[in-house]
């Protein structure tokens, strides 16, 4: 786990992706959205849209969304369409600190 984010933060988390059979070369037009999420497997975010660029996805996750997320491990979920495939990335850990 790399990304560590503040209680209260509003950040994106970037991921990328990679495309095993070299079928993809840029996200443009995927329709990314994501899920986040948390220990208990609550959600917190549910097909929300990100964005992208190259083979990077752009997750803006706000840690004040629906109240201050208490502190603890999250799990960030990517999906976007590649006809006829619809991949479904993850779960990407991430820490949601109270300091």
């Amino acid at each position: 786990m790399a990304v560590t984010l503040p209680v209260g933060t509003k950040e994106y988390l970037i991921v990328d992706v990679t495309d095993a059979l070299a079928n993809l070369a840029s996200l443009t037009g995927t329709n990314p959205r994501f899920t986040v999420k948390d220990e208990n497997g609550a959600l917190k975010y549910t097909d929300q849209a990100g964005s992208s660029s190259g083979m990077k996805a752009y997750c803006l996750v706000d840690t004040n969304n629906g109240g201050l997320w208490a502190a603890g491990i999250y799990r960030l979920y990517l999906r976007f369409d590649t006809s006829p495939e619809i991949p479904y990335l993850g779960p990407f850990e991430f820490e949601v600190s109270g300091e």
